[in-house]
């Protein structure tokens, strides 16, 4: 959305980002005008022992249900002067208190799966190997929730503002004319979604690359390192992989870049083999890596694609699974290994055969060849900007 956002104010509009306040000096810092909004998503995250249990999924739908509570209070102050207003993520307040202003509103998904499909299940659902009519039975219960939740939540400010209500709120917040930002290449819009969806491909934010000299001898002291990464997800977690990821580097005769804060790394911080890294630019680091491990986040699995990688994933949540599903179909990586199975022996094999499959690795640079990621934020940009089809 920063990228999105930067590329509307290069074109001569008017933007404000709105997001989680812990994003705002990161943002701020790339030039792009952001507001802090609603509670640090980081801090939530950060609470859970493990991403998949009874306790994390009930409290991510709590915490859903208050932000949207959040939204519909102070959403209408804030976007009060807006021309066009633009959701994605979590933002399910934006749509109503839009149409109640008469703003125009778009929504923008990083992943064809929010769309209702034969093709996928519902995004919690782990199995992507389901029957069609199981899928989508799995989207019929979806929209029963739904209503008994987010509608409920919905129906009540609409009410206050005169407004129908809506049978369900899914529907209303994909909006008229969705724009599915991601890339075909990987996962193509599903030919039995009833909307009218424009896929444009994924947005990457071309960010500057800050001096990093060990990094840089790291790099030139060997081959190509394998990199590994779980992005947001809780860092317990995160902490518990390493000892496996380095072990499994080890096994197969390569070296590893973890996505790791060093302050933790403990014991590995001597070894030649392993380096850890913070946040760092994916597009100026993974062109210089044999593969990438990760979770399956919509943005690293369109990076990894943009650079021509083979890709082994580790999904945890929600789309994840969906991604490690279409990169094994695309021919970019093996089979997704659940975080629930995951082992040193299965990652291990998976590596190795992603490292040396050339089918997937052919398949990987052709990919990486049909990818033009700024022509992809163009298009994307214009897609905003178009009326949406009734």
């Amino acid at each position: 959305m920063i990228a999105i956002t930067l590329a509307l104010q290069s074109a001569g509009h008017q933007v404000q980002l709105i997001g989680p306040p812990e994003n705002a000096a990161w943002a701020r810092g790339l030039g792009c005008p952001y507001l802090g909004a609603g509670r640090d998503v980081s801090v939530f995250i950060n609470t859970f022992d493990r991403p998949v249990s009874l306790y994390s999924g009930l409290s991510f739908a709590r915490f859903v249900l208050q932000e949207l509570a959040w939204q519909l209070k102070h959403l209408p102050q804030i976007i009060a002067s807006a021309d066009l207003v633009i959701g994605s993520s979590l933002m399910f307040g934006l749509s109503s208190t839009a149409e109640a202003q008469g703003i125009p509103y778009r929504y923008i998904a990083f992943t064809p799966q929010v769309l209702p499909s034969k093709h996928h299940p519902f995004l919690p659902i782990q199995t992507q190997t389901l029957p069609p009519l199981v899928n989508r039975l799995t989207w019929t219960m979806a929209n029963i929730l739904d209503r008994c939740s987010l509608a409920l939540l919905i129906n009540r400010y609409r009410k206050h503002q005169g407004l129908a209500p809506i049978p369900g709120a899914w529907d209303h917040i994909l909006g008229p004319q969705p724009i599915v930002a991601g890339d075909k290449e990987i996962a193509p819009v599903p030919p039995d979604v009833q909307k009218i969806v424009i896929q444009t491909g994924y947005p990457h934010l071309d960010q500057l690359v800050p001096p990093n000299p060990d990094l840089d001898r790291f790099l030139e002291t060997g081959e190509k390192p394998i990199y590994a990464g779980f992005g947001s997800m809780p860092p317990k977690g995160q902490e518990n992989a390493v000892p496996l990821l380095i072990q499994t580097a080890k096994n197969l005769g390569r070296r590893i870049i973890i996505r790791h804060p060093k302050k933790n790394a403990g014991k590995y911080l001597a070894d030649k083999a392993v380096f850890f890294i913070g946040d760092y630019p994916h597009h100026a680091l993974f062109p210089r890596m044999a593969a990438v491990i990760h979770h399956g986040g919509a943005g690293t699995t369109a990076a990894a694609a943009a650079a021509g990688l083979p890709q082994v994933i580790v999904p945890h949540i929600l789309d994840q699974h969906y991604h490690g599903h279409r990169i094994f179909l695309s021919d970019l990586g093996p089979a997704p290994i659940p975080l629930s199975q995951l082992t040193r022996e299965r990652l291990s094999h998976a590596l190795a055969h992603c490292l040396t499959n050339e089918r997937i690795i052919q398949s990987a640079r052709n990919t990486c060849r049909s990818i033009d990621p700024a022509h992809r934020l163009e298009i994307l940009v214009k897609a905003v900007l178009a009326p949406a089809s009734p």
